[in-house]
């Protein structure tokens, strides 16, 4: 959870980000209205440019001077949401102008429907009851082919995702900014829609003990609070930053600055009656860190202790989590030095933490390399394991993305590729829950890394040289992905591979059925055997029906994952 630039490694570099499939054109977040420029060329013949000064005459008879701009037009999506359960809803929009076009299309790009609409009272509606289940991209143009105003935003179709998959053993989790510019509390609401079941979010602590030894919880806060338990999403708080009033405003770091932030820790599960709290943010990183301990294993084991105890104290039955680690740290040096994650387990934290949680960005590629050996999360469940009388500890993965920024991320439908796949490799090595990075884009400059990680855009305020406006929190593809991932294998459990080799993938979820989860790093065929039809989920929520001939077909796979259900006895590569 960042206020500042975080500090995971750049491995590359991929354009083509924030844009609205098929165009050039930045979605909500760039100039949607322009002028053209003035045409150039030939000065007109002598007649006609008399003929022009008479109309010119003519016109300043009727009263229109001469320079007047062509009119320009208000254009606004007021839809209070953009996510629409499939068979319901419209997309509400307003403006100026009497008449507005507009164009629909796939996450591909392709046009989907066009058309013109009147507007009444300056409002007009257009259905998407009858749209399949997908991420759309809307375009909407108001005005003359010389003044136009331009709108692009998204909506997206979603199935429901049953009620039942959204509970505390749910993993679908995703860090939230509630209070920060574009950060309503319909953000939650969003949230729920897409099947997340739990958030992340900073509990700052200078906010809540001004006065030494008594708390005040602020309104805001509380009210965050308060919706999330009405929507059944569990809060993961973070007992983080530092306080004026010890350690000189550091991190804690001394006997009684770790005893007051513990209490501090304990004081906020009492207060919103929560079961979850995870100790400080990226302690081994120096964003966040300013202890004067430092930022090692074993200064971070100091603070760990003095949590665990005030809160299990206090709730006997809560969850600690941490060390909540920019990268996983589980190596050793070249010279022979642990890093965090063996130091923090070998010096005896597994017994001071009840799940252990790391931020393993690792943007652009995708996340298969965390089933890999050494620093990866299989390789931390191995130590886990090891250290633990082989058993396991449950692996939260508590910040995790991939950008949409023109300079380090990978294109939306990548980021949303890549949140499906992550669930499957993270699921199928120990991880318990993953808390997306986060589920609003925290601003609109598509260049700056920091605002482009979310799930959700900022709205759109209109502005006197851009009249344009979005009301809601459009999508991005991966909200969509999130949904359907939710729908498809929440409530079921990992139960294994079908050894696929590289780069193909095949991974199983059972519960009510068997949900295999299917796809290529890569662009290739692989083989189903099956004893009836089985039915094929894409990543947008749209499905259809393969009949085997002589037991078997075969499924083109790429990157985009794909559901397979029915009676499939195996895949092959």
């Amino acid at each position: 959870m960042t206020s500042t630039p975080r500090g995971p490694r750049d491995t590359g570099h991929l354009t083509e980000t924030g844009h609205l499939p098929g165009t050039g054109h930045p979605i909500d977040t760039a100039d949607f209205r322009h002028r053209s420029p003035a045409p150039s060329g030939p000065r007109l013949p002598w007649p006609v440019a008399v003929g022009l000064a008479l109309t010119l005459a003519l016109s300043l008879i009727v009263g229109l001077p001469p320079s007047a701009p062509a009119a320009t037009h208000t254009l606004s999506v007021t839809s209070p949401s953009l996510i629409f359960q499939r068979g319901q809803g419209a997309v509400e929009f307003g403006s100026s102008a009497a008449s507005v076009s507009w164009s629909v299309t796939d996450e591909q790009g392709t046009r989907v429907r066009s058309g013109t609409s009147w507007l009444s009272g300056g409002k007009a509606t257009l259905s998407v009851a009858d749209l399949a289940p997908g991420y759309f991209g809307l375009s909407l143009h108001a005005g003359s082919s010389t003044d136009p105003t331009d709108l692009r935003t998204s909506f997206a179709v979603i199935e429901p995702v049953p009620d039942a998959t959204v509970g505390p053993s749910s993993p679908f989790g995703a860090a939230v900014h509630i209070g920060r510019a574009g950060w309503g509390l319909n953000v939650l609401d969003e949230a729920r829609k897409a099947g997340i079941a739990h958030m992340r979010e900073d509990a700052w602590w200078d906010r809540f003990e001004t006065v030494k030894g008594s708390y005040t919880f602020p309104a805001a806060y509380s009210d965050e609070m308060a919706r999330a338990r009405a929507l059944g999403i569990t809060p993961l708080l973070i007992a983080n930053g530092a306080n004026p009033l010890y350690d000189k405003g550091r991190t804690p770091s001394s006997p009684e600055g770790i005893a007051a932030f513990g209490k501090f820790a304990a004081e906020l599960l009492k207060h919103y009656g929560g079961t979850d709290v995870e100790v400080l943010n990226e302690y081994n990183g120096d964003t966040f860190n300013h202890s004067a301990c430092g930022r090692s294993a074993a200064c971070y084991l100091d603070v760990l202790k003095g949590v665990n105890a005030a809160v299990k104290a206090a709730k006997p039955g809560a969850t600690v989590v941490g060390p909540a680690t920019i990268g996983i740290g589980n190596c050793i040096r070249s010279d022979g030095t642990k890093c965090f994650a063996p130091d923090l387990i070998d010096r005896g934290g597994l017994d001071h933490l009840d799940a252990y949680s790391v931020h393993p960005y690792h943007y652009p590629g995708g996340p298969e390399w965390l089933g890999g050996s050494g620093d990866t999360i299989a390789g931390l469940r191995q130590r886990i394991r090891t250290a633990n009388n082989g058993k396991d500890k449950p692996i939260v993965l508590s910040e995790m993305g991939w950008p949409t920024d023109t300079g380090h991320g990978t294109s939306e439908l990548q980021q949303a590729d890549n949140l499906i796949r992550l669930y499957a490799v993270g699921l199928a090595n120990g991880v318990t829950r993953v808390y997306w990075y986060d589920l609003v884009d925290d601003g609109n400059d598509p260049a700056d890394k920091e605002q482009n990680f979310g799930m959700l855009r900022q709205p759109v305020t209109a502005t006197a040289e851009n009249p344009v406006s979005v009301t809601a929190n459009a999508p991005k593809p991966a909200l969509v992905a999130q949904a359907v991932a939710a729908r498809m294998i929440g409530g079921k459990t990992y139960t294994g591979d079908d050894g696929l080799t590289a780069p193909a993938h095949s991974v199983r979820f059972t519960g009510g059925g068997t949900t295999r989860v299917v796809w290529s790093t890569g662009v290739g065929n692989v083989t189903v055997a099956a004893t009836g039809p089985v039915t094929l989920v894409d990543s947008w929520g749209r499905s259809s029906v393969e009949q085997p001939t002589g037991g078997r077909f075969t499924l083109p796979v790429g990157p985009s994952p794909v559901f397979v259900e029915g009676p499939v006895t195996g895949i092959t590569g």
